[in-house]
């Protein structure tokens, strides 16, 4: 199996750590100005036994990290970092990194049980939905402040700044000398494949490496095989039309890759009525103009301003590690482009 990615890796072992009965410290980056290697939102985690999963730095701020990790483990509140390579003192005397930001990070320690924060992050991973945040980043009230999401709203013994600041834009306030930090984070992207032909297992391992929710759709159940796909979130048996209409919510993306015309062409259709904002289609151009010359005036309207086709980027090469890899590039900079 790959290894997990991005804060979808980082919850994974979290709650593996939890379920263990392990104590860990988790760590979220919460502003930043300048350069910096990770950006609001980035989860890590620091273990009971030192164990570090996740990075806030390309490793010259792993030790303070560590230290952060054990403070806040010591003293059973949140401990405060403020990471500031701005300064030409750094190159020489500071962690090195020569990468001119500053960089603040919260550590949460969380014991076996219940935890309001961490798991207020991971209901609203599992719901694939963004969790809104405003917390205080002085010291004397690090940590406290306001989560929010569809439906949803924890208070976290909020200080008076985070009341009067309520959903601002964001970035880092002040209001009455207090600062507050307003951020979120984000939902791992949810992909679909429509397909699970040579490309998939590749396309899966790079997806879970990127830290996305893949699962694989197709109507061949001699394809759907754990050995060769257990990389997947999940494994769906069914007909394009049939598999979409049942999923709960649309995903973030999907790839249509059954190397059969009249299937593709079958998921096309249904696509064309559901949000989703980006369809892959695999195949060369003159595929695609077949495949659209049998749809509708109004399904080609629909998916012509979603649909990449062919699909993935131009990066040269051939087989499906090299058309997975074109495929995820391409992704990454769709999931990415507004942040």
């Amino acid at each position: 199996m790959s290894p997990v990615g991005g804060n979808r890796g980082v919850l994974l072992r979290a709650r593996a750590l939890r379920d263990q009965g392990r104590a860990f410290a988790l760590a979220l980056v919460t502003d930043t100005e300048g350069s910096t290697y990770r950006k609001p939102g980035a989860l890590a985690l620091v273990a009971d036994d030192g164990e570090r999963f996740g990075a806030i730095s390309g490793g010259c701020l792993e030790p303070a990290l560590d230290q952060l990790a054990r403070d806040a483990l010591a003293s059973g509140k949140v401990a405060l970092a403020l990471f500031d390579t701005r300064g030409d003192d750094d190159v020489v005397f500071g962690s090195g990194s020569g990468c001119r930001g500053r960089m603040r990070v919260l550590a949460w320690p969380v014991a076996p049980g219940r935890h309001a924060f961490f798991d207020a992050i991971c209901a609203a991973q599992a719901d694939g939905v963004a969790l809104e945040l405003l917390l205080a980043v002085d010291a004397a009230d690090a940590g406290r402040g306001l989560a929010w999401r569809p439906g949803v709203r924890i208070d976290f013994d909020p200080p008076p700044a985070a009341r009067a600041l309520g959903e601002s834009a964001p970035g880092l306030h002040e209001h009455d000398g207090a600062h507050v930090a307003r951020l979120r984070i984000a939902p791992a992207p949810r992909l679909l494949l429509i397909g699970a032909g040579p490309e998939a297992p590749a396309m899966l391992r790079l997806a879970n490496t990127l830290g996305w929710v893949a699962d694989v759709a197709d109507h061949r159940e001699g394809l759907l095989q754990p050995a060769r796909l257990g990389e997947a979130n999940a494994l769906r048996h069914g007909r394009p039309a049939a598999v979409l209409s049942a999923l709960a919510a649309a995903p973030d993306a999907a790839l249509v890759m059954t190397h059969v015309a009249s299937t593709d062409l079958e998921a096309l259709r249904a696509l064309a009525a559901m949000p989703v904002g980006y369809v892959g289609l695999l195949g060369p151009p003159s595929r695609r103009d077949e495949l659209m010359a049998e749809l509708t005036d109004a399904e080609r309207a629909a998916l012509q301003p979603r649909l990449r086709a062919p699909v993935g980027l131009a990066l040269g090469g051939e087989g499906p590690e090299a058309i997975a890899m074109t495929i995820a590039a391409q992704l990454q900079q769709y999931f990415h482009a507004g942040r």
